[in-house]
């Protein structure tokens, strides 16, 4: 019997952990604040910086379990080499990459911030902020791969393939980082999408 449900829940619950890890951490300072500033924030908020990676890096595990789903829901209606779904998995697997690296950092910023100076959490919160190539191009990868699978197989509508991969490349530019927000949106629309199909190919089949 198939679960349609898994591949919309993982999806689901890696938006919802996502947006909680955003919540948790709070508006870190900016690169050019103060040593000052920068020291006593992570220091008054260590804990929540703790938490922050931990949602974060359950998060991202959810989203790889979704973009596993979706790589076996769009490899099994693509007739030719697959090269587009294979894109999906790579991309998944870099964007796992550059978040986890985003919740060591914080992790660090939080259990270590009584104990390093000033000047090491200023280096460190400037990686925080602005250590974001991995995502991006891990985002890029992973949305240029789906719109593409999309588009040839139109196994999902074909303006969401289109909308896919103008996200995907526009993952690459200044305006990345609300790439990423929609990505959240992007995750639940195709997880709502799957479900239906799947759940309605049984009924299909049925004598």
């Amino acid at each position: 019997m198939k679960k349609a449900w898994l591949v919309p829940l993982a999806g689901a619950l890696a938006v919802v952990l996502f947006v909680i890890a955003f919540l948790v951490g709070g508006e870190t300072p900016d690169t050019d604040d103060s040593l000052r500033k920068i020291a006593s924030f992570y220091r008054d908020n260590d804990s929540d910086q703790v938490w922050a990676s931990a949602l974060l890096t359950w998060g991202t595990a959810f989203f790889l379990l979704f973009a596993s789903g979706l790589w076996r829901f769009l490899r099994n209606v693509e007739t030719e080499r697959r090269a587009a779904s294979t894109l999906v998995v790579i991309g998944s697997a870099l964007f796992a990459v550059g978040a986890t690296i985003f919740a060591g950092i914080s992790f660090t910023l939080g259990d270590a911030a009584d104990d390093l100076g000033p000047g090491a959490l200023q280096t460190l919160n400037a990686l925080n902020s602005d250590m974001f190539f991995p995502v991006a191009l891990g985002v890029f990868t992973f949305l240029i791969g789906a719109g593409a699978s999309i588009l040839q197989t139109g196994v999902l509508p074909k303006w969401l393939g289109w909308v896919t991969v103008v996200l995907g490349v526009l993952a690459l530019t200044p305006v990345g980082f609300f790439v990423f927000l929609a990505l959240g949106l992007w995750i639940l629309v195709v997880s709502v999408l799957i479900y239906m199909r799947e759940s309605a190919t049984p009924a299909r089949a049925a004598p």
